[in-house]
């Protein structure tokens, strides 16, 4: 019984950091050439859905989704 407690703690503990980092884009902004680019705060979890915010934005400038690298 502890063996098997002990197997799904660690599956647990292993698969937890997928759960902690399920947000995989951001939607990034540039209001001029000049400016550095600005990270919405509210990372999005598919990329479609990342799209469709960008379709949103009236910023004059220009935007971009981009994937999240977790190292």
């Amino acid at each position: 019984m502890t063996k098997v407690l002990v197997l799904c703690l660690s599956v647990f503990l292993m698969a937890m950091p997928s759960f902690l980092y399920a947000h995989d884009y951001n939607l990034l902004f540039k209001p001029c050439k000049s400016c550095d680019w600005i990270i919405y705060p509210e990372p999005f979890r598919l990329k479609e859905s990342c799209e469709i915010a960008r379709q949103g934005v009236f910023v004059n400038g220009m935007t971009r989704c981009e994937k999240v690298d977790y190292q």
